[in-house]
C-alpha cells in the first residue's frame, strides 16, 4: 500500500490553520455571482423587514402577523326626499276644517295625517286605510264640520258663595185663587148668569143666585178658556167673560 507523500499531508494542515475570512474569500473568488445574488437578496429582505417593522406610521394593510385589515367604514345610502303631494294638503286642509287634524297642511304624509284619515273613516263609517286618496277627499268635502266648544270662563273665587252663605230661597206661594159667591151677588151675578146663557153656557136662571146650574155654566166656561177651574165668578173668569162678550157685565 503506497504511503502518502508529505505534499499532501503539508497541503491539508495547511487548510486547517486558515482562518474563516480565507473561506469566504476563496468562496467569493471560486462564485463571485452566486455570492453577489446571495447578497443582494439579503439586502431587499432587511430593507423590507425594517420598512415594515419600523418605518411605518399606522397601520399596515396586510400585516405579516395574521391581523385582520382595518375595515373602512360604508357611508349610509341617503333616505330619499319626501315629495309633496296635493292631494295630501288638500285632505289635511279638510281635516283642519273639521277639527280632526291640527298640523301643517303641508302635503306631505305623516303619522300625524294617518292618524287624522283614520279617525276621520271610522266617524264616517268609510273602510279605514288611513291612506290619502280621492274617496276620503270626496267624504270630507260633503261632511259637516264639526262645532268647535266654545270654553267656559271658570268662576272666580270670589263669584262663588260659600256653603255657609248658601241658604235654599223657598218658592213663592201660589196665590190662592178667588172663590165663593160673596164678591159678586145679586144684579152683578145676574148679569153673569146672563153672559153665559148667551154664549150658550146654560140653561142658566138670572135670578142672582149662586146654584149648581150657575157653577156647572161657570166651570164649563173656564174648561173652554184653559182658566183654573173653580166653578166661581171670580175676578179672572169674569175679565174673561167680559172679553169673549165683548162688552162689560151690566
Amino acid at each position: 500500500m503506497p504511503k502518502p507523500s508529505a505534499r499532501s499531508f503539508d497541503a491539508l494542515d495547511s487548510f486547517r490553520d486558515r482562518p474563516a475570512r480565507s473561506g469566504i474569500a476563496e468562496l467569493v473568488r471560486r462564485r463571485p455571482v452566486d455570492v453577489l445574488a446571495g447578497l443582494v437578496a439579503a439586502a431587499g429582505v432587511a430593507t423590507i423587514l425594517v420598512n415594515a417593522l419600523l418605518l411605518q406610521e399606522g397601520r399596515h394593510p396586510a400585516p405579516f402577523f395574521g391581523e385582520d385589515a382595518a375595515v373602512t367604514p360604508t357611508a349610509a345610502p341617503a333616505r330619499p326626499t319626501p315629495q309633496r303631494s296635493e292631494l295630501v294638503a288638500q285632505i289635511q286642509e279638510a281635516l283642519r276644517a273639521r277639527g280632526e287634524y291640527d298640523g301643517p297642511a303641508d302635503g306631505l304624509m305623516g303619522a300625524r295625517t294617518a292618524a287624522a284619515i283614520t279617525s276621520f273613516e271610522r266617524s264616517a263609517d268609510l273602510p279605514v286605510h288611513g291612506e290619502p286618496s280621492d274617496r276620503v277627499l270626496a267624504a270630507l268635502l260633503v261632511a259637516p264640520a264639526k262645532p268647535v266648544p266654545t270654553p267656559q270662563p271658570a268662576p272666580s273665587a270670589a263669584a262663588k258663595p260659600s256653603a255657609a252663605l248658601r241658604t235654599p230661597v223657598p218658592a213663592p206661594a201660589p196665590s190662592p185663587a178667588v172663590t165663593g159667591s160673596t164678591s159678586v151677588a145679586g144684579p152683578k151675578l145676574m148679569a153673569v148668569q146672563r153672559a153665559l146663557s148667551k154664549l150658550g153656557y146654560g140653561p142658566v136662571a138670572s135670578d142672582g143666585k149662586m146654584g149648581a146650574a150657575t157653577r156647572n155654566a161657570l166651570q164649563e166656561f173656564e174648561r173652554d178658556r184653559k182658566l183654573p177651574v173653580t166653578g166661581e165668578p171670580n175676578p179672572q173668569t169674569l175679565r174673561q167673560l167680559q172679553a169673549v162678550l165683548g162688552a162689560p157685565l151690566e
